[in-house]
């Protein structure tokens, strides 16, 4: 039995510990490799000694410990790699990979018994961290090296149960355990088997017996569990029995043959997607749910996790499975353990974990340590910090019992109210705790448990001077406080404070104060109260309708001009039209008789504008005669905003949200290259690239998928290079009928954990930048600013994960030389954007229609009079504008009259 037990264990290769190669020696017995390989190691443990000293400095950095193991396991130093992977693992829980490779580094120096019970510990440690098949079967691959000890079947059936157990379940791998353990109970009765031609006696036939029924309970098992390749299964077992399967087996197969049809769509999504596959396992999530077995939905989030252990919300909804539903305290407590070693940024998941510590009874340190655990954790945010205080009081607040003697848990409440209020101000000033929550529930404490209103109105007091004193809200909560368990004389005070402080909801301070005064008060003080509230009342009218009028008043001049610009591109469209027409009339008058091509290519192209005008539609590309027999043409439509020249394409709104417009592209690029951009995005069903009458690239594209969802996937190519040029993707939309105004890409407030960046080579791309600030934190991304063509302006935003990283950087970073430029790096703010001031009355166009004379520029750069001398001489002097400085001669220009109509200087240049 011993002997087929054995084969089923499989040798390690032990070449990659222990094993060396060979060297051809010379005469002297020296390899020709031995300086080469002195200089590597030596080179290694120097880098072995950095890594080391970085570790010791900063032990949260995931990736300089699995740096330090790789090399430590390069270098051969078993010792110093056990006490690398065991500090690790103190801090981390680690991934699959790196479990089985201290495993099997470890498997083949075991020679004692001391070493295999240390690698009992080792297995039962790595099974925790997260749910591995490879792991499992290799802790049951060394149970079954241990069958020579006492008890060492059962301890290998052992371990096969807590593997069904944990992964029993797997639908996609969960095989694996399965067949592994029929294997190993086929091996052992195999070995109970009689020799040929020997008797069995009855104690032999009944461990056969009894080892027979057990492999068949075996299979019966797996048969009942939804696992892919099934049917295999069930051919292998009545293989085995010699007959088919009894109805009893039959029924537990056809109903998880049932639900393997249901689950084999998720999971051959599952298998088809590239990880982390988190809206995959989503779905396997809720098709579990739905079925409310908790042995199988624990399996498929233990999966999930496995992939996505970084994912907080992944683990919240786990744990409240957890809490709400098992309430288990041996599962729950556990889970919150390993989801606070891989989340231990979340507050969330820190704020559980003390609750449920509270829920199953722990004891007050236990509490204490897990919150001073928490409290060095690493969170990004004051929030995340308010968050954490706010659940340790409330913990602290139930343990106090108020009938009892005892001072010590009151005490302790108000110590811990103390630390928090003044960490969160000594880390993040008024931001820390802005509406002064914990202050508020300390205030509580103090006047309706300890009876203590003096200390409850101090700490209000400084609440209300932290720029709360305008805020109904929070005068109504110091009432409240103050009315429950103060008196009338204060409640008064607070009232006619706020009365005389509120100014965004003041109705409400009017109506407690009247509502005070008429429960509480004489008939004197309610009307004083009801004089008071009316005169305060009189003043906010006042106001507010001051401000409306103020408001109204911008709007109607904001209007105004918006009319006066309609008003002015009609007049200047009507000047133009009436001198095209003018033109054309002088033409027709010196026109010679003789028509030349050329003349007959016009008017081809004006009796086809003509005739275009007449139907008001377009006629097909490349007319050049007369109309087609029966063509007719259709009302005139909405023109598209992809509209080329002599092109017009009907604007379809239904298709904007599948439809982005696509700008600043090079006028060399033709429709293939974009499409090639743009079809990883999805299907497209059309491309436009807007061309002029030339036939020539406008620059701009309209790109129409087949589906929305493609479009978010477009959205995010917004920016790329293409052919060396910044390409831009934004949203179709309608400017002429939309209401709203384009928004800014990025944001216009302070981002402390966004660093800008400028006074960097022009040459200098995306990946320098990314190697100059990766080394002082995790980035989360890195924008180089551009001209349209492409070129770096020398400037950019790097974003990092957490705001201490970005200060770092900042502090490291800023004048350091790079190349021969000094950089600027400071914590990115950008100036509020300024909006462009209207046209001031009066001002008279410029010749080249570009903006003069704004306020925002100051004075025009160009101030040469471009207008002829004829014109100048008018004979009536009008209303004059300067045109500038010295003209080009170096004389003074001299004032201009407008006393030459336009007609009059068309007349002259034509000289009628």
């Amino acid at each position: 039995m011993a002997e087929n037990v054995d084969k089923m264990i499989v040798d390690e290769d032990d070449s990659d510990v222990d094993g060396t190669e060979e060297e051809d020696m010379d005469s002297k017995g020296n390899t020709d490799s031995d300086s080469s390989d002195s200089g590597n190691e030596e080179q290694l443990q120097l880098k072995i000694s950095e890594l080391q000293q970085k570790v010791s400095e900063n032990p949260y950095m995931y990736d300089l410990h699995t740096q330090l193991i790789t090399a430590l396991r390069q270098a051969g130093e078993l010792e110093q790699l056990r006490k690398a992977r065991e500090k690790m693992s103190e801090i981390f829980p680690l991934s699959e990979e790196l479990w089985l490779e201290w495993l099997r580094d470890e498997l083949p120096l075991m020679t004692t018994e001391g070493d295999r019970l240390k690698m009992e510990k080792l297995f039962q440690q790595a099974t925790k961290d997260y749910l591995s098949i490879p792991v499992w079967l290799e802790y049951v691959q060394f149970a079954i090296g241990g069958m020579g000890l006492e008890n060492g079947i059962q301890n290998v059936r052992d371990v096969f149960e807590k593997s069904i157990t944990a992964a029993g379940l797997h639908t996609s791998q969960g095989a694996n355990i399965w067949e592994a353990y029929r294997e190993f109970e086929n091996a052992v009765l195999a070995g109970l088997m009689p020799q040929p031609g020997t008797v069995p006696t009855k104690e032999q036939e009944e461990a056969f017996t009894a080892q027979n029924k057990r492999v068949q309970t075996l299979f019966r098992r797996q048969l009942a569990v939804p696992l892919l390749d099934m049917e295999e299964t069930l051919r292998e077992y009545e293989e085995w029995s010699g007959s088919q399967a009894e109805s009893l087996v039959k029924q537990g197969y056809s109903k998880a043959a049932e639900q393997l049809e249901k689950l084999r769509p998720l999971e051959t999504a599952l298998l088809s997607a590239d990880p982390p596959r988190y809206n995959e396992y989503q779905a396997l999530i809720e098709h579990e749910l739905s079925n409310d077995d908790p042995s199988r939905i624990q399996c498929v989030f233990e999966r999930a996790l496995q992939e996505n252990c970084l994912n907080q919300d992944l683990w919240l909804q786990y744990t409240r499975y957890l809490v709400y539903k098992l309430r288990i305290h041996s599962l729950v407590c556990p889970v919150y353990e390993r989801a606070v070693r891989n989340c231990p940024w979340s507050s969330q998941v820190w704020q559980g974990y003390l609750l449920a510590q509270e829920r199953h009874g722990e004891s007050f340190n236990t509490v204490k340590d897990t919150f001073d655990r928490a409290l060095t954790s690493g969170m990004a945010t004051a929030s995340d910090y308010l968050l954490l205080w706010t659940a340790y009081c409330d913990y602290l607040r139930r343990r106090v019992d108020w009938q009892a003697d005892d001072a010590e848990p009151l005490e302790t409440l108000r110590a811990t109210l103390q630390m928090a209020v003044d960490h969160l101000i000594e880390h993040f000033g008024t931001e820390g705790d802005p509406a002064g929550s914990l202050r508020q529930f300390w205030a509580l404490v103090e006047g309706k448990y300890c009876k203590n209103m003096v200390k409850a109105r101090e700490l209000w007091n400084s609440i209300m001077t932290e720029g709360h004193g305008s805020t109904a809200s929070m005068w109504l909560e110091y009432y409240k406080l103050e009315r429950m368990c103060g008196d009338s004389k204060h409640c008064r005070k607070l009232l006619q404070k706020a009365l005389n402080s509120v100014t965004d909801w003041p109705e409400s301070i009017t109506e407690a104060y009247i509502n005070f005064e008429r429960e509480e008060g004489s008939l004197e003080l309610y009307d004083q109260a009801v004089v008071k509230c009316e005169a305060q009342m009189k003043r906010i009218t006042e106001r507010r309708e001051k401000a409306a009028e103020k408001e109204a008043m911008q709007e109607e001049q904001q209007k105004n001009q918006k009319s006066a610009k309609v008003s002015m591109k009609k007049a200047e469209k009507q000047h133009n039209k009436e001198h095209q027409h003018q033109q054309q009339q002088h033409k027709q008058q010196h026109k010679p008789h003789k028509t030349s091509p050329k003349s007959q290519v016009e008017m081809q192209a004006g009796q086809k504008r003509k005739l275009q005008q007449e139907v008001n539609t377009p006629l097909p590309t490349g007319f050049t005669g007369e109309p087609p027999p029966g063509y007719k043409g259709e009302p005139p439509t909405k023109k598209s905003k992809d509209e080329g020249h002599g092109i017009m394409v009907q604007h379809d709104s239904s298709k904007d949200n599948r439809t982005v417009f696509v700008s600043n592209l090079s006028y060399t690029l033709e429709e293939d290259a974009i499409k090639e951009m743009f079809i990883k995005c999805g299907e497209i069903t059309e491309m436009r690239l807007v061309r002029n009458y030339k036939g020539k690239s406008k620059g701009f594209a309209y790109i129409e998928f087949k589906d929305e969802f493609c479009v978010l996937e477009a959205l995010k190519q917004d920016r790329e290079l293409i052919e060396g040029r910044p390409m831009f993707v934004s949203k179709c939309e309608d400017r002429s009928t939309t209401k709203t105004k384009p928004q800014f890409k990025f944001a216009t407030e302070i981002e402390k954990n966004k660093l800008f960046v400028k006074g960097l080579p022009f040459t200098c791309n995306k990946e320098a930048v990314t190697n100059i600030f990766n080394q002082h934190g995790k980035l989360k991304d890195v924008r180089l600013v551009t001209y349209r063509n492409g070129m770096s302006k020398g400037i950019a935003y790097v974003e990092f994960e957490t705001e201490d990283e970005a200060a770092q950087a900042v502090m490291k970073t800023d004048g350091l030389q790079v190349g021969e430029h000094t950089i600027t790096v400071a914590i990115s703010n950008p100036p509020p954007r300024k909006q462009p001031e209207a046209r001031r009355e009066g001002l008279t166009p410029s010749l080249g229609s570009g903006k003069k004379g704004t306020e925002l520029r100051g004075k025009v750069r160009t101030q040469v009079a471009l207008v002829p001398r004829s014109v100048k001489q008018g004979p009536a002097p009008s209303k004059t504008s300067t045109i500038g400085a010295d003209s080009a001669n170096g004389q003074q220009s001299d004032r201009l009259t407008s006393g030459m109509s336009n007609a009059d200087f068309r007349s002259m240049l034509l000289k009628k």
